[in-house]
């Protein structure tokens, strides 16, 4: 989603005082440098996209971040292909930073137009996850608005990595498609797992789609579930799913958030 500059100087005057309160003491150090400012810690509590966090800064107050220099696609485009990669983008954002403890490092300005603050968020590995998330191909480099010059740099190159790798925006369908048996192999990975439905369940907002023979499940949320084209009988049926391969409780999944991600591929066979 595109990121607006603040017309407010008092609140980014405001927030760059939060900045120097709320930073670890002089010696601690972070793991790299910081472009501009000092960092926050935070922990993230949300993801709400690919590119906008909520997080809870350590002894204050939850707040919406959104991420300097990426932009990824919006999920409610109207076109299915676009929101397809807006749900791997923020999927993706998920398996990175759900729960995590962060480090919020500001840029030129404190807050956007929607009062969000501005932020490249370091990761406990060190790295700034603005960069990873546009070299795995979720997200575009922005670089509308100046900011510390190294990380512009770093932008372009992660852009240009991804598009001569093909990953992400700049990927080519079909996708790889391997057997179920093998999904816990390509965890972090976007293609297409093939798998014969056991069968079907209700689990807390989802329904999960467990295969046969295979530590793998797709899990569809109730509401994109009923929105499935067709029937809906998918057990015994050989079914491919489309997404991030992703572990929950250490069993691999996809996480379908659009119907085209779900797609039958032989009719019912009989379940032992």
């Amino acid at each position: 989603m595109r990121e607006r500059r603040l017309a407010l100087p008092a609140a980014a005057a405001l927030l760059a005082a939060l900045w120097a309160a709320a930073s670890p003491a002089a010696g601690s150090g972070p793991s790299q440098p910081v472009p501009s400012g000092r960092a926050l810690r935070a922990t993230v509590t949300s993801v709400i996209d690919g590119d906008t966090i909520r997080v809870r800064l350590a002894g204050g107050p939850g707040e919406t971040v959104r991420l300097i220099g990426v932009d990824s696609q919006e999920l409610e485009d109207a076109r299915e292909p676009v929101r397809f990669m807006a749900f791997l983008a923020k999927r993706f954002a998920y398996s990175r930073l759900q729960g995590r403890t962060v480090e919020l490092v500001p840029g030129p300005e404190a807050r956007d137009h929607y009062r969000r603050l501005l932020a490249f968020v370091r990761t406990g590995d060190g790295d700034i996850f603005n960069v990873t998330l546009v070299r795995e191909g979720f997200a575009f480099a922005f670089l509308k608005y100046p900011f510390d010059e190294s990380l512009r740099k770093e932008l372009q190159t992660a852009e240009a990595e991804a598009r001569r790798a093909g990953r992400g925006l700049w990927g080519r369908e079909p996708y790889p498609v391997v057997a179920a048996t093998d999904a816990g192999d390509r965890v972090g990975s976007v293609l297409s797992v093939r798998f014969r439905c056991r069968r079907s369940f209700r689990r807390a907002g989802f329904r999960i789609l467990e295969a046969d023979g295979a530590d793998f499940d797709a899990a569809v949320p109730v509401d994109v579930f009923r929105s499935l084209p067709g029937r809906l009988d998918f057990e015994g049926r050989t079914v491919e799913a489309t997404g991030l391969v992703e572990l929950y409780k250490g069993r691999p999944q996809i996480v379908i958030g659009v119907p085209l991600q779900l797609k039958r591929v032989e009719e019912k066979e009989t379940v032992q």
